[in-house]
């Protein structure tokens, strides 16, 4: 990341231009940090598409110094973290795998500096 706090704001070049979901989305996150379902709201965004998303803020995020921080989902009834789960999935499972329990917290994300 450069010395401007607001490159993540930055409105792309061009009258009328619109900022694309991906310029959205390492916006929000290098200003806070969001669960899952907060970024799908924002960007009205299907879960796939989100996780693609992701993957490649993740994935550009090295190139610029800095990285994508995963706060992974936990169970509520027993305290089970889904650490693993973030190679392949980005949201919230359905259940946990230890005591069956549906209550389950939403993964948070944001960008940090290395």
């Amino acid at each position: 990341m450069t010395g401007n706090p607001d490159e993540h704001d930055d409105d792309p070049p061009g009258i009328g231009a619109v900022r694309t979901p991906r310029q959205q989305l390492r916006g929000l996150l290098g200003r806070e940090t969001l669960s899952f379902r907060e970024l799908r709201e924002w960007l009205g965004l299907s879960v796939r598409r989100l996780e693609e998303e992701l993957r490649h803020v993740e994935r550009s995020a090295r190139g610029r110094g800095e990285r994508l921080w995963v706060d992974p989902p936990r169970c509520l009834a027993c305290d089970f973290v889904f650490r693993d789960r973030q190679a392949r999935h980005l949201h919230a499972p359905g259940r946990c795998p230890a005591c069956r329990s549906e209550r389950i917290t939403e993964p948070r994300f944001r960008l940090e500096p290395r």
